[in-house]
C-alpha cells in the first residue's frame, strides 16, 4: 500500500498527482457526464418545473394535423409560405377573356351573353373566398367578374345594332322592289333604252310629236294614262261638287283621267303619280293647289290590282293667265326624269 500524499503548502497551487491503485479519479466521466467534468449534477437539473415545457421546447402542446403551428397561439401560414390559387378565379378570367373577344362578332356573340354570365357568377364566388383567406386569386376573381360583365352588356348593345340594320335593309329593299319589278314589262324595256340615249333624254313624253292630243294615251311608270278632258274653268262644277269647298286662288281647271295599272303589285294613283299644269307663264301647278273635292275624286280610287283600270278627276287651282297656251303632264310621284313625264295639250 503507498504512502498518502501529503496536502500542498499554504498559498501554493495544487498540482495533479495521477491516482493511485484503488482511488478514484476526481476528474473522470461519469455516466451521464461530459468528459473531465468532477462536479456532480444537481437533482432535477435538466427536469421542466411542474407545468412547463422542457427547455427548448414550445410552452402550448401542438394539435394534431398542425406541424406548422408556431408557438404561443399564432396561426400557422400554409405550407410552403403562400396561399394556394383558387381554381374559380381562374375559371373565371378564363371565361371572362374568351366571353370579352367572341362579343364583338355579330350572331357568335350570343355564346358571350352565356359566358359573361358564368363569368360573372364564377367570379363572385372566388373573390369571397378569397376574403375570407381560404383561397387565393383575389385579383383574378376580380379581373374575371369586370370582363364577364363588359362582355354581356357588349353582346347585348351589338346585337341590337344588328337588329337595327337588318330592318332597315328590309325596309330598303321593299320600298325599292316596286321602282325594280316594272322592269319586266315592253314598254318599261322601251323607255329606258330611249333614256340611255342622249337625244332622245330631253323629250318629255314618248309620242313622237312630245306633246299628246287629248284622248291619246301614254305609259307613265306602272301605268298606261289617257287625258280624256280638260276643264279650264271648273270653278262652278267644284262648287257644286261639296259645299264645304273653298274658292280658287286663281281659276280651277278639272282634268278627266283614265288609267290602267300595268304593276306587280297594288297601285294607287293618288299616291303613284303627280299631275301638273305647265303654265303659260313658264311656272308649273301641281295637284297641291287645289284645297277642293272634285266630284269624282282620285281620292276615292281603291287600290289597283295588275290590269285593274279606273276613272277620275283631278282638279288644279291656276291662275288664269297660265291656262291658255300652257299643257297638262302627268309623271311618276318625286321623278326626277323628264323622259318619264307624259304632256298632253291644253284645247
Amino acid at each position: 500500500m503507498s504512502a498518502p500524499i501529503p496536502p500542498p503548502p499554504s498559498g501554493s497551487q495544487p498540482s495533479y498527482v495521477p491516482p493511485s491503485d484503488g482511488q478514484q479519479n476526481p476528474y473522470s466521466a461519469t455516466p451521464g457526464s461530459h468528459a473531465g467534468q468532477s462536479y456532480a449534477q444537481p437533482a432535477g437539473y435538466g427536469q421542466a418545473p411542474y407545468g412547463q415545457a422542457p427547455y427548448g421546447q414550445a410552452p402550448y402542446e401542438q394539435a394534431p394535423g398542425q406541424p406548422y403551428a408556431q408557438a404561443y397561439g399564432q396561426t400557422a401560414p400554409f405550407p410552403g409560405g403562400q396561399r394556394p390559387s383558387s381554381g374559380l378565379a381562374i375559371a373565371a378570367l378564363v371565361v371572362g377573356v374568351i366571353s370579352f373577344v367572341l362579343a364583338w362578332i355579330p350572331v357568335v356573340n350570343i355564346v358571350s351573353i352565356l359566358g359573361g354570365i358564368a363569368a360573372v357568377i364564377l367570379g363572385v364566388v372566388a373573390l369571397r373566398k378569397a376574403n375570407r383567406g381560404v383561397a387565393g386569386g383575389k385579383g383574378m376573381a376580380i379581373a374575371g367578374t369586370v370582363l364577364g360583365g363588359i362582355s354581356l352588356v357588349l353582346s347585348i348593345i351589338v346585337n341590337v345594332f344588328l337588329g337595327v340594320a337588318i330592318d332597315e335593309a328590309i325596309n330598303s329593299a321593299e320600298s325599292a322592289a316596286p321602282a325594280v319589278a316594272p322592269s319586266v314589262q315592253p314598254a318599261e324595256a322601251e323607255e329606258t333604252a330611249d333614256a340611255e340615249q342622249p337625244a332622245e333624254a330631253e323629250e318629255p313624253a314618248p309620242a313622237a310629236g312630245g306633246v299628246l292630243p287629248l284622248g291619246e294615251a301614254a305609259e307613265v311608270g306602272d301605268y298606261t294614262i289617257n287625258v280624256t278632258g280638260l276643264d279650264r274653268d271648273a270653278n262652278e262644277e267644284i262648287a257644286a261638287a261639296d259645299a264645304t269647298n273653298p274658292a280658287p286662288d286663281g281659276q280651277y281647271v278639272l282634268a278627266e283621267v283614265s288609267v290602267v295599272y300595268n304593276g306587280t303589285e297594288e297601285g294607287n294613283p293618288w299616291m303613284d303619280l303627280s299631275y301638273i299644269l305647265q303654265g303659260a307663264d313658264a311656272a308649273e301647278y301641281d295637284d297641291g293647289t287645289c284645297m277642293a273635292i272634285e266630284p269624282n275624286s282620285v281620292v276615292n280610287v281603291p287600290a289597283l290590282a295588275t290590269g285593274d283600270a279606273a276613272d277620275y278627276q283631278v282638279c288644279l287651282d291656276v291662275p288664269a293667265e297660265a291656262i291658255e297656251g300652257g299643257s297638262f303632264a302627268i309623271e311618276p310621284l318625286f321623278s326626277l326624269d323628264a323622259a318619264e313625264r307624259a304632256v298632253w295639250e291644253i284645247r
